[in-house]
């Protein structure tokens, strides 16, 4: 089977060859865009032997204003699916998806949160400023910063609808602001999870045909998430505390994507012997899950690609 049928075959519940696998990572700075980044993806994608053809994006929410305080947020724009940022990536997700029709063609979308942190500070920033100002701004002003994410919500759409397309059948969509210490359990259910689901169902309406969820960062509460529309689940095992089992009883209807370590272990460490071992055991050991081999969270870059399609390999020889 191709990668592309595998996938399909697993979210229509037929029968496919063996568990598809799908990992990925970011490319270097001069790889971000235009030629340099679909060949760093063709070439990806070839060595790594993975069925997905999951492009990442790295043409992030714009800091074209500012915010100084919490009522600026009400200043953030729209975009609009012809917005220059959104078209340069839909045409590389073209590019792409024209040469590999044989994989699954997945764009990744960087949910209301992350890309908040992104508006706030011109850059991925989340771990350390990002996710206190946000915290702030809406415990001090939360009409000015819930009027701010809902149009970075809106702005999330028109991507979506230019992804879709430009050949995108899934959309990987990443949520943060689930974890803990953050913001409280109902702050995310007032606040943020509605405007998350509001997205991923733009998807569907879209016309995407899977929505993969990635519940990101330490202390991430993954039962916040266990309402939100999508097929796949992805989250740190690791930083959350939640294995695959336990969080499949969570996400009791969907596909689990997981089972890799992206910090530590044989994966990172190049130890072949383990990462075949740990194919094996993961593909024995939950045969009652609907199951797609990767890792936590996007593997380090410059990771020797051979390690990633050692998976494949050992799975085809299964």
């Amino acid at each position: 089977m191709t990668g592309k049928e595998r996938i399909y075959a697993l979210l229509n519940g037929d029968r496919y060859d063996r568990l598809p696998v799908g990992f990925w990572m970011h490319f270097p700075k001069e790889c971000f865009y235009g030629e340099k980044s679909v060949k760093a993806h063709l070439e990806y994608f070839e060595k790594t032997k993975t069925d997905i053809a999951k492009v990442m994006t790295e043409h992030l929410m714009p800091c074209d204003h500012s915010i100084q305080c919490a009522k600026d947020w009400k200043n953030v724009p729209v975009y609009d699916e012809n917005a220059p940022l959104i078209q340069a990536q839909a045409e590389l997700l073209r590019e792409i998806f024209t040469q590999r029709t044989d994989l699954a063609p997945m764009a990744t979308l960087h949910g209301v949160v992350a890309s908040a942190s992104h508006t706030l500070l011109g850059a991925p920033e989340y771990d350390s400023i990002g996710r206190y100002a946000q915290m702030y701004h809406l415990r001090t002003n939360p009409d000015a910063f819930e009027a701010g994410l809902r149009n970075i919500a809106q702005s999330l759409c028109s991507m979506e609808d230019a992804f879709i397309k430009a050949g995108a059948e899934g959309i990987y969509y990443a949520a943060l602001g689930g974890e803990s210490d953050v913001f409280t359990a109902e702050e995310h259910a007032k606040y943020i999870a509605p405007l998350d689901r509001f997205v991923m169902q733009h998807a569907y309406d879209a016309g995407a045909k899977f929505v993969a969820l990635h519940i990101c960062k330490p202390r991430a509460d993954i039962k916040r998430f266990s309402d939100y529309p999508c097929d796949i689940v992805n989250w740190g095992v690791r930083e959350s505390g939640t294995s695959l089992r336990e969080g499949a009883e969570i996400f009791r209807d969907k596909i689990i994507l997981g089972g890799f370590d992206h910090r530590e272990g044989p994966m990172i460490e190049g130890d072949m012997k383990g990462i075949a071992a740990q194919t094996r055991k993961l593909a024995a050991s939950m045969p009652d899950i609907r199951l797609i081999l990767g890792s936590d969270c996007t593997l380090p870059g410059g990771l020797d690609y051979a390690n990633i399609a050692a998976v494949a390999e050992c799975l085809d020889a299964m």
